[in-house]
């Protein structure tokens, strides 16, 4: 019984799609994930440039950048972001997190994990890169492709604490397949940092392009995150 269980758990962990053209449907389960982020404020008329109807953004226009990279999962293997979102009217979470809708960034390098962030996210994102790097007393994250790209830096707190949530996302399916959520459940060590600087870089006619970051809120580090995205 324990050698054909054994075999048996072989074959699947042969079966896994790390290396498929395609990744599968959710859930998806990423581990090792270190982000660095920036909340901040957006200027109205770029946000409303983006927004899919059915969409309404938060009265304040607050949202954020997220750069951070996973070191393994399921669903796909390990990969790298740096994207934009803005928060949401309606979809709140269970602990009353604004939902959040993903305005434009990059995701890789492999381009099925961009692939799957369009055809399940509903992101206007591109295959691209990121990475993140201490600078004297700063912590900088940057991602894009070679055309554009974003950087966020941060100066570290040094405190930490247990962080556990979900956070939902909404965006569209697809032609006449309305809205879908996405629900991210995570958790992870939450760094604290005071946000110093973010710069967007984009080609004319990319959606990030034409936003704004009109103020900065706050910023952090989640290190060693354990997340999953579920329907």
């Amino acid at each position: 019984m324990i050698r054909i269980a054994a075999a048996a758990f072989a074959a699947a962990l042969l079966a896994l799609p790390a290396a498929a053209e395609e990744a599968p449907p959710p859930p998806w389960l990423m581990s090792g994930a270190n982000t660095v982020t920036v909340a901040v404020t957006w200027g109205e008329a770029g946000v409303a440039a983006l927004l899919p109807a059915g969409v309404v953004p938060a009265a304040d226009l607050s949202g954020g950048i997220n750069v951070y990279y996973t070191e393994g999962g399921y669903g796909f293997g390990p990969y790298e972001s740096a994207y934009a979102y803005v928060n949401v009217q309606g979809w709140d979470s269970s602990a009353g997190v604004p939902a959040r809708y993903i305005l434009g960034g990059w995701y890789g390098p492999d381009p099925k994990v961009a692939a799957a962030m369009r055809g399940w996210f509903g992101a206007d994102v591109q295959t691209g890169a990121a990475s993140q790097r201490a600078e004297g007393d700063d912590w900088i994250g940057e991602g894009g492709d070679g055309t554009g790209m974003i950087r966020v830096r941060v100066t570290p707190t040094g405190e930490c604490a247990p962080a556990v949530a979900t956070l939902n996302y909404v965006g569209p399916r697809g032609p006449g397949l309305g809205l879908g959520l996405m629900k991210v459940p995570f958790s992870g060590a939450f760094c604290g940092a005071a946000p110093v600087s973010v710069e967007i870089e984009a080609p004319e006619g990319s959606p990030l392009a034409a936003l704004e970051v009109t103020s900065m809120l706050g910023g952090g580090q989640l290190k060693d995150g354990v997340f999953s995205f579920t329907e």
